[in-house]
């Protein structure tokens, strides 16, 4: 009888090292600042590189990488005050893939957008007009 491998898991932050994570993310939020719609509400965001910085350390440890930081994350205390939309999740998707594409290859893109979007359907929940 014949024994199936151990299947092992590898957590994305093995396929998408922090350089390349940080490299993304500073784009990104570069991006961001000139978009038509998000950069009215992420206008709010006071010192842009400790914001990179804290990003950048919450997709690495979304990714399964080991916390470097002591970073507290509070998805709706700190989207509150921006008044997220269900469009604005769409547009912040949009340009969020459009980046990782540009950085990496679509696998890899496809795999950390499904992280994004899991984050987008919470920030919809959460902010759903009632």
């Amino acid at each position: 009888m014949e024994v199936a491998p151990k299947r092992r898991l590898e957590p994305l932050c093995v396929k998408i090292p922090l350089p390349l994570i940080r490299a993304v993310v500073d784009d990104f939020y570069e991006r961001i600042q000139d978009h038509p719609t998000l950069a009215q509400p992420f206008a709010i965001v006071g010192d842009w590189d400790l914001h990179k910085e804290r990003l950048t350390h919450y997709w690495w440890t979304v990714m399964g990488g080991l916390p470097y930081g002591d970073y507290r994350y509070a998805l709706g205390d700190k989207h509150a005050p921006v008044g997220v939309t269900s469009p604005l999740v769409d547009d912040w998707l949009a340009l969020f893939h459009a980046t990782m594409l540009d950085h990496l290859d679509p696998d890899l893109a496809q795999r950390w957008l499904g992280l994004a979007s899991g984050i987008g359907e919470s920030l919809r929940l959460m902010f759903a007009p009632r």
